[in-house]
C-alpha cells in the first residue's frame, strides 16, 4: 500500500481521494453549525434596554466631550436624533476647514493681469483687425461674375453628379 508524505510510517492512505474526504468533512462541519442556532434575544429584552426620548439629556447639557451615541438609539424620536447631531456637527471639533477646498476662494476680485499680457492681447487684435481687413480688400477687387458665367468648381461637382446617377 502506498504511504503519505504527511502522515506517520504507521497510517496508511486509504483507498478514498482526498477531494471526497475534504467534501464529506465539510459537509460534516455544515450539519455541526446547522444545528445549534444561536438562542434568539427577546425583543421585549431589547426595547426595554434601549434609551428613548425621556432617558437623553436635555440638549443645553450636551458638550463636545458628551456621548451622543445614546441619540442614535432606533426607540429615540427623529427630530430629537437631528436636533442633537445638529448640536455636535456645529460644534468646532467638527466645524473646520481642512485646507484642501479648491473652490473656496473668491474668484470674483482678481488682479489685473499686468502690460505684458494686455500688450500681446493689443498686437493679436491689431493683426487679426489687418487680416480682416486685407481679406476684405480681395473680395471688393475680386471682379463681378456675371449671369451667364459659370464657377469652374461648380463643374466639377456637375461631373460627379452624373457619375453617380449613371452608375
Amino acid at each position: 500500500m502506498k504511504k503519505s508524505h504527511f502522515s506517520s510510517p504507521d497510517q496508511e492512505v486509504s483507498q478514498e481521494s482526498f477531494l471526497s474526504r475534504w467534501s464529506r468533512r465539510k459537509l460534516g462541519r455544515e450539519s455541526e453549525v446547522d444545528t445549534a442556532p444561536p438562542a434568539p434575544v427577546a425583543p421585549a429584552a431589547q426595547e426595554e434596554s434601549l434609551p428613548s426620548d425621556e432617558d437623553m439629556p436635555p440638549l443645553e447639557s450636551l458638550t463636545e466631550e458628551s456621548d451622543y451615541s445614546g441619540f442614535l438609539s432606533p426607540s429615540v424620536s427623529e427630530a430629537l436624533r437631528k436636533a442633537a447631531l445638529r448640536k455636535l456637527f456645529h460644534s468646532s471639533s467638527f466645524n473646520l476647514c481642512d485646507g484642501l477646498d479648491d473652490y473656496d476662494e473668491d474668484f470674483r476680485n482678481f488682479a489685473a493681469l499686468g502690460d505684458l499680457v494686455t500688450e500681446e492681447m493689443r498686437r493679436r487684435m491689431d493683426h487679426m483687425a489687418e487680416a480682416l481687413e486685407s481679406e476684405s480688400q480681395e473680395v471688393a477687387a475680386a471682379p463681378p461674375s456675371e449671369p451667364g458665367e459659370r464657377d469652374p468648381g461648380a463643374d466639377v461637382a456637375d461631373d460627379e453628379n452624373e457619375d453617380e446617377e449613371v452608375g
